[in-house]
């Protein structure tokens, strides 16, 4: 049995080889029919979409394979770019604050050397100019600069900023013009201004200026400029603290009533004192009472002495005008409410 099934194997097997080797020289001699080439187009065509999304299978998975591999390189590039972009920004906006730096200091110097007086600049570093407490600076300048109490401060361009009112040896204190406690002796200025239009100029809540006290028959007009008075009295022995023509602000509102014999305005401050930083201090101007003389008379020992003589200060007047058709000029000066 098992040696007749050993015979039969062999018997198949050259039965299957002789099979195949005919149907492939039938192939080969069938390939270059007609026929065959019909059966290849058809064919090609049937498997062209396979083979076109297996291609586009693989090129995609190829695709996000490279660039899971190229992901950290993109981010690490990223990250460069932010910093890079980051430290352009910062330099970007330090040389707006220098090149601003420059043009104060530029305006600072051109104004000093315009200036009639002499002026020390300084710079603000703390403002309180809320409504809460004093309307203040402190500046960078004091004793040791040559700040001392009662000097008047401007802007660059000449505005009435304050004065000062406190000074130690390396700050000083401020008090501003728009400060409820602060009074300055104003008058209209322009090529249309009345300049007999003098009044008491103070500080409101809010920050604006309130003209007060100027007699109904004289004209004050919106928009039109108000400065310091800068008056003296008679005799010269008191003056104001504050010098003449300085710029106090600009006129916005003018309250009158005909049956008052005042009339008032409201003044918005030239200052911008919200957002100022510099700031130059009047050193050579001394407002207030005149130095008394030395005395020359002779001592009870025969010899002259220089003394301040014993005369009593002269109280201030206060600037109110005179009710009438033709006011007088006010006779003095009104000092600053104590502060």
């Amino acid at each position: 049995m098992n040696s007749r099934s050993g015979s039969r194997l062999p018997r198949a097997q050259w039965v299957i080889y002789g099979l195949l080797m005919t149907l492939s020289v039938g192939m080969m001699g069938a390939s270059g029919s007609h026929f065959a080439a019909t059966i290849q187009s058809d064919t090609n065509f049937l498997l062209a979409p396979v083979e076109g999304a297996l291609n586009d299978t693989a090129d995609t998975v190829g695709s996000y394979f490279y660039t899971l591999t190229q992901f950290d390189d993109v981010r690490t590039q990223n990250e460069k770019l932010r910093q890079e972009n980051q430290t352009l920004t910062e330099k970007l906006l330090r040389m707006d604050a220098i090149s601003q730096l420059n043009t104060d200091w530029t305006r600072l110097a051109q104004a000093q050397q315009d200036s009639q007086y002499q002026t020390i600049i300084a710079r603000v570093l703390v403002r309180n100019i809320t409504d809460i407490g004093a309307r203040t600076f402190i500046i960078n300048r004091g004793l040791a600069d040559g700040i001392s109490l009662e000097q008047v401060v401007t802007d660059a361009g000449g505005a009435v900023v304050g004065r000062v009112v406190k000074v130690q040896t390396y700050d000083a204190t401020i008090l501003l013009v728009n400060d409820t406690s602060t009074t300055v002796i104003g008058r209209e200025s322009g090529p249309n201004a009345d300049p007999n239009a003098i009044g008491n100029v103070q500080g409101q809540v809010g920050g604006l200026l309130l003209m007060s006290y100027v007699s109904s028959t004289e004209t004050l007009s919106k928009g039109t400029a108000v400065v310091t008075a800068g008056m003296v009295s008679p005799g010269g022995d008191v003056r104001s603290p504050y010098p003449p023509g300085l710029l106090i602000g600009t006129i916005l509102s003018v309250a009158r009533d005909p049956n008052q014999v005042v009339q008032s305005a409201v003044v918005q401050p030239a200052a911008d004192l919200n957002n100022i930083e510099w700031v130059m201090v009047i050193t050579n101007y001394e407002g207030g009472f005149a130095s008394p003389e030395p005395s020359t008379s002779p001592s009870p020992s025969g010899s002259s002495s220089a003394g301040p003589t014993a005369n009593p200060t002269p109280a201030i007047p206060r600037v109110t005008p005179t009710p009438g058709p033709t006011p007088t000029p006010p006779p003095g000066l009104v000092t600053p409410p104590p502060h």
